[in-house]
């Protein structure tokens, strides 16, 4: 959780170029020290006229400066008359500075420093629940940026992340836009508390196990809601890993001393949770501990645990398949799904309290689709664990084979791959759970997918598992070995040097088992939206480091400048290729000539040309050197 609990404290003088009121609480006003810090107006605004002031503090003999240059906007500065003018800068305030920790012990080193600040509200109130806040570190100060506005400051310092925080002194401070201020500060050392917690939890219920417990502990005036936990608040508790012998019990130690609330939580299997409505009061003694013990009624957890075996009756001799299951709710938009893969024994997974749909499947190679069982409705509750087992009938599978057909195709233009994408077809509409069962291949040139072709088996069927080697069968042939007998549904897509096309129609094949259903797929050739220009570049008289690209732009280029640009980097036999909208561009070679750190632009004539819808193009190009 990325929280802070940063209570803070500085001190401010007035600035000049704008209005930076100092109110010191009275309760606090004694050894606050302002002189110690210094503070200034950097030369951000741009408005006209000067100021210049400064101070010397008695209590630290230390002095404070601020100069600028100009004077934003109206009104006048404490110590000096400014013209106000228009064109100031708008905007949050930005405050910086350091914070040192005062009469701690040699070697002591906070864990966090910083400060922040809480809107004003009245003299006298306490820190609020969400302060705005920076830290320091490794040596540098804190910023913080303001909006206009009255502000309370604090610096502060925690013993460790996240441990409460020891708070100095607070003061008052009126912030104008574009201000920018530093404002160095301390904070005293004080003594930490520690805190030693037990919580208990009645009702728990039988076979469910405490694994850790928690505390939230908030500041008196800052009660937790059970939403969120505000920034001042402490969070602590036992370890869940590895298990404690007595996860009840723990201490928090580093505490800053004052009046608290604490709040228990605990952990089970099913996850953990804060009772926000057993706050406990608590105050802690700088130098000493404390003992509280804080009860809460177990509280039932939103999620369940179901836990399945899964078997695969008549398997023959040898199977070993991987198996899993797949549990799924309807939910608002779609369906909610889990799903536990490739395990052998029991397995268990946590979900939301209601009715889940949970179907067993059993993992089939190559193409690693499932053939699953009949599903089965479970109800879960929030806190408990349901138990079922599944079974996936063995099925002996068949094939569907045959070709791809193409009608349409313009001469001059060939398919370079086909993407097969099959899935089963449900009794009475498609079955909600058929897509464990869909499975892909891919011939000619392909990619991270099921069936991705190899290099070497270019001009064949190509799958990424093992199948049999057909020698002379062509990219447009394709082979699905593991489909489960009844109806199924194959969509074909395919590439040309245009693009992907995915056709409107599908196939429908009835698989029987051990057999092969062999089908003639025909698609229709989809005109692309877009042309090709191809060619050669070739580089003459350029030595050393260089790159090249083919650039088409959407206008003429004019020193250098190429509107709606579209590149192409040549392979390493220097051809290239474009693709691109119809229309009338204008296309040239460029090479980038390197240098040490510098770097020339050479380019080759340029050619206009009229790209074409489902046109090919060809255009070479040549950049000579200087």
């Amino acid at each position: 959780m990325t929280r802070w609990r940063k209570q803070i404290r500085f001190v401010m003088i007035a600035v000049a170029g704008f209005v930076l009121l100092v109110t010191v609480l009275p309760q606090v006003a004694s050894g606050i020290g302002l002189g110690g810090l210094a503070n200034r107006l950097d030369g951000t605004t741009t408005c006209s006229g000067s100021s210049d002031s400064s101070g010397s503090s008695g209590s630290s003999g230390s002095s404070g400066s601020s100069d600028s240059s100009s004077s934003c906007c109206s009104g006048s500065s404490g110590s000096s008359g400014s013209s106000g003018s228009s064109g100031c800068v708008t905007g949050p305030g930005t405050v910086t500075g350091t914070v040192t920790v005062t009469g701690a012990p040699v070697g002591f080193s906070p864990g966090v420093l910083g400060a922040g600040a809480c809107p004003f509200v009245s003299p006298g109130q306490p820190l609020c629940a969400f302060p705005q806040f920076g830290l320091t570190s490794y040596g540098a100060g804190y910023t913080l940026s303001l909006s206009p506005g009255t502000w309370v400051l604090y610096a502060f310092y925690e013993n460790t992340l996240f441990g409460g925080a020891f708070l100095g002194s607070p003061h008052v401070v009126t912030i104008e836009s574009g201000a920018n201020l530093v404002a160095n500060a301390t904070v005293p050392y004080a003594v930490p508390a520690t805190l030693g917690v037990t919580v208990h939890v009645t009702g728990m219920p039988a076979g469910v196990t405490m694994t850790s417990a928690s505390i939230v502990l908030c500041p008196s005036n800052l009660p937790y809601d059970g939403v969120t936990i505000p920034l001042p608040c402490v969070q602590n508790g036992s370890n869940t890993y590895p298990p404690s012998a007595t996860p009840g019990s723990f201490v928090v130690t580093g505490l800053p001393a004052g009046k608290w609330t604490a709040y228990p939580g605990y952990c089970t299997d099913f996850g953990c949770v804060t009772n926000s409505n057993a706050g406990k009061p608590v105050t802690t003694v700088a130098g000493g501990t404390q003992r509280i013990v804080l009860t809460t009624p177990y509280l039932v957890p939103p999620e369940g645990r179901l836990t399945a075996t899964v078997s695969v009756s008549g398997a023959p001799a040898g199977f070993n398949d991987p198996v899993g299951f797949m549990a799924c709710q309807v939910a608002l938009y779609g369906s909610s799904c889990s799903g536990f893969s490739g395990f052998t024994g029991p397995a268990t997974m946590f979900l939301g309290d209601g009715i889940w749909t949970v179907t067993a499947y059993y993992t089939v190679s190559p193409f690693g689709n499932a053939v699953t069982g009949p599903t089965t409705n479970i109800l879960i509750q929030g806190g408990r664990t349901s138990t079922v087992a599944l079974d996936v009938p063995y099925q002996v599978l068949g094939t569907a084979s045959g070709t791809i057909r193409i009608t349409g195709m313009p001469p001059g233009v060939h398919a370079t791959s086909y993407s097969i994408y099959a899935c089963p077809i449900g009794s009475g509409g498609q079955n909600p759970f058929s897509f464990l069962s869909c499975v892909s291949e891919t011939s000619g040139s392909g990619g991270f997918s099921y069936g991705a072709a190899a290099s070497k088996r270019l001009g064949r069927t190509a799958h990424q598992g093992t199948l049999p080697k057909a020698a002379g069968v062509k990219i447009n042939t394709f082979t699905l070995p593991t489909l489960t007998p009844g109806r199924w549904d194959i969509q074909v897509s395919y590439t040309t040097p245009f693009g992907y096309f995915y056709p409107p129609n599908d196939t429908i094949v009835n698989i029987a088992p051990g057999k092969t259903t062999t089908a003639k797929v025909k698609i229709p050739y989809q005109v692309p939206a877009i042309g090709i220009v191809k060619g050669s570049l070739t580089v003459v008289g350029i030595p050393g480091s260089s790159s090249s690209l083919v650039q088409a732009c959407a206008s003429a280029p004019v020193a250098g400048v190429c509107t709606g640009e579209v590149d192409a980097y040549p392979g390493s036999n220097g051809t290239y290729q474009l693709q691109l909208t119809p229309g009338i561009w204008w296309i040239q070679g460029v090479t980038y000539v390197y240098s040490g750190f510098t770097s020339e632009t050479l380019t080759s004539p340029t050619q206009q040309l009229t790209v074409a819808a489902g046109s090919q193009t060809k255009a070479n190009f040549t950049v000579t050197g200087p």
